[in-house]
């Protein structure tokens, strides 16, 4: 019955936390797809400023004169890229004036149309302009500039990324299908995706860098159209190696192509780039990584081997070849783990309370059963002195006896059958005292020796009655040694005891009940034994309690109300006394500790 209760209980229960261990590690799955949405929406809308910033800026910008439209005519000024890229200065941000600046920014180039490498910061001494500013400006860090020119001349040879037009393309260009046909046959060209109108002085300037003093731009190239033309500008490319990213990008003034670019050092960009997600992940049990060609370009977070992928993709153009990967540890999903073991306590505490009471119910039942076994026997332990005393009683009252010496043993016998029912019943009244507390403890300072003496006297007769020897053997110390205890319980626990040494002994082929009363150390005890069939050691923790019998009720040979022991037990512990019972091939010892001699 218990287990079908537990059953109906814990099947509910174990769907239920089932069904809620799912949602919650589905609501811990979606947390998580959010989490990298939106560390993936963040760094798009990151990389897309800074390229939105880069790719709408003027064809203009990278060369190193300016020109501008003042009252009365035009102005040139430096450009911005004039000065040496400070990719790590103080002001270097994305909101700066100078927005040339970007962390880890090497430099801006130009390849022109004939294939020449420009670069604002480290002018080409062939040409007018540049031959005028090494001439009219000290460049402290002129080295440092040639090491950078010269890397990114490095880098475009290595990405293959050039410039040049076929010979063709000095003839003059009239039509729109003629211009398609151009663009097929350089494919290296990108196409236009925006047009920025100019006029012809700012081209002018513009085209004055990239003319050198040896050669000059073929006139028959359509460049310019009346007072403005129009500078078709192509969406910034990357190319990348294991350090660097090349942005670069294709614009056409007339049918004129020209590339322009610059130079990321990589680690130093997408470091500066994901700055918010190493701030919000390094602590989280999440990773982020971006890799490109299985190699890991930039790593967040501490990636171990318990964390999972949980999204692998690409970066928005251009930078798609990057993969954008993020990982996250089982942590992340404890909510759903905790509701489980939550349940799984929460059944294991319903198992336990359910077995405790179960055996709560048990041991009434059974205390239940010896309660019926008991009235059971007091029953017959009443009946049966009670019939004998009926019976001598009527024989005398009758005058069916006769014979002097008859009578008096029939009187002695209805004595004894009286002092039987008197102790059966005192018994029962003392149990009751104790299961109520009401036990009146007088605890004396008295001798055990003298206790004992008493019990002799008054108990040795009706020992020796039942065809018995009673020994007494005391240790000679034990004589004059007073113990705080309460002589009455003394007194019924010794009775007790005896009488339990006479019920199954009856049969022993040595009638004997040794009484002994030693003194070990700080130790005195009351020792009583006799030689009967002792108990079966599986039955030792059982025999002190109330109502129970070793022998079956339906089969015992011997009588008794399975009280005795039980009575004994809480007789010793109300008096700060302790028993002790042990085998003693034969018999039976029982051993009542007193309380120590230093008390």
């Amino acid at each position: 019955m218990f287990v079908l209760i537990f059953l109906v209980i814990a099947i509910p229960l174990t769907i239920l936390f089932i069904k809620t261990y799912e949602q919650s590690s589905a609501l811990e799955e979606k947390k998580i797809e959010e989490r990298i949405d939106a560390a993936y929406e963040s760094l798009r809308l990151r990389l897309s400023s800074d390229f939105n910033l880069e790719n709408s800026r003027s064809y203009k910008d990278y060369g190193i004169l300016n020109s501008i439209t003042v009252i009365g005519g035009n102005s040139r000024l430096f450009s911005e890229f004039f000065s040496f890229p400070d990719s790590s200065g103080p002001y270097c941000d994305f909101d700066s004036l100078y927005r040339q600046c970007r962390k880890g920014l090497v430099g801006h180039f130009q390849i022109s149309h004939s294939g020449e490498l420009l670069t604002p910061f480290y002018p080409d001494t062939s040409t007018g302009i540049g031959k005028s500013m090494w001439d009219n400006f000290s460049f402290d860090d002129q080295e440092q500039r040639k090491k950078t020119r010269d890397l990114i001349q490095l880098l475009l040879r290595q990405l293959d990324i050039k410039n040049g037009l076929p010979k063709r393309t000095v003839q003059t260009v009239d039509s729109t299908e003629a211009i398609d046909q151009l663009y097929d046959e350089i494919p290296d060209l990108q196409i236009p995706t925006r047009v920025e109108l100019t006029s012809e002085e700012e081209a002018l300037t513009y085209m004055a860098e990239t003319a050198k003093n040896d050669t000059s731009v073929t006139p028959d190239i359509p460049i310019f159209n009346g007072s403005n033309t129009n500078v078709s500008i192509t969406d910034l490319k990357i190319r990348m190696t294991s350090d660097y990213i090349v942005f670069f990008r294709t614009i056409y003034i007339g049918m004129l192509p020209i590339v322009q670019g610059f130079v990321v050092d990589k680690g130093i960009y997408l470091n500066y780039m994901t700055q918010e997600e190493q701030i919000a992940y390094t602590e989280l049990p999440y990773a982020i990584e971006l890799t490109s060609d299985d190699k890991v370009l930039l790593a967040i977070g501490k990636n171990n081997a318990t964390y999972t992928i949980k999204t692998s993709r690409p970066l928005p153009p251009p930078y798609e070849k990057i993969l954008f990967k993020m990982y996250a540890s089982p942590a992340a999903n404890s909510t759903g783990f905790t509701v489980l073991l939550s349940g799984i306590v929460m059944l294991i505490v319903i198992a336990v309370c359910l077995v405790t009471i179960y055996r709560f119910t048990q041991s009434k039942v059974a205390l239940a059963s010896k309660r019926q076994d008991f009235v059971s026997a007091i029953t017959h332990e009443l009946k049966t002195p009670l019939t004998a005393i009926k019976m001598y009683a009527e024989l005398l009252q009758n005058s069916w006896v006769a014979n002097e010496e008859k009578k008096q043993r029939y009187y002695g016998q209805i004595a004894s059958e009286a002092d039987r029912l008197s102790r059966l019943i005192q018994n029962v009244l003392n149990l009751s005292k104790l299961d109520g507390n009401r036990w009146n403890v007088q605890l004396r300072k008295e001798r055990p020796k003298a206790v004992l003496d008493d019990f002799v006297a008054t108990y040795s007769r009706n020992i020796e009655k039942q065809g018995f020897e009673l020994t007494v053997s005391t240790d000679t110390d034990a004589d004059n040694i007073t113990v705080l205890i309460d002589r009455d319980a003394v007194m019924q626990i010794l009775m007790n005891l005896v009488d339990n040494s006479l019920k199954f002994s009856k049969n022993a082929s040595y009638k004997m009940v040794n009484i002994e009363l030693r003194v070990n150390g700080g130790d005195m005890y009351l020792a009583v034994r006799d030689y009967g069939p002792g108990i079966p050691a599986a039955e030792m923790k059982k025999v002190f309690q109330e109502f129970y019998r070793v022998e079956n009720e339906m089969t015992r040979q011997t009588s008794g109300t399975g009280i005795g022991l039980s009575m004994v037990k809480k007789l010793c512990t109300l008096s700060n006394m302790k028993i002790e019972i042990e085998n003693a091939n034969p018999g039976l010892r029982t051993k009542i500790h007193f309380p120590p001699l230093d008390i």
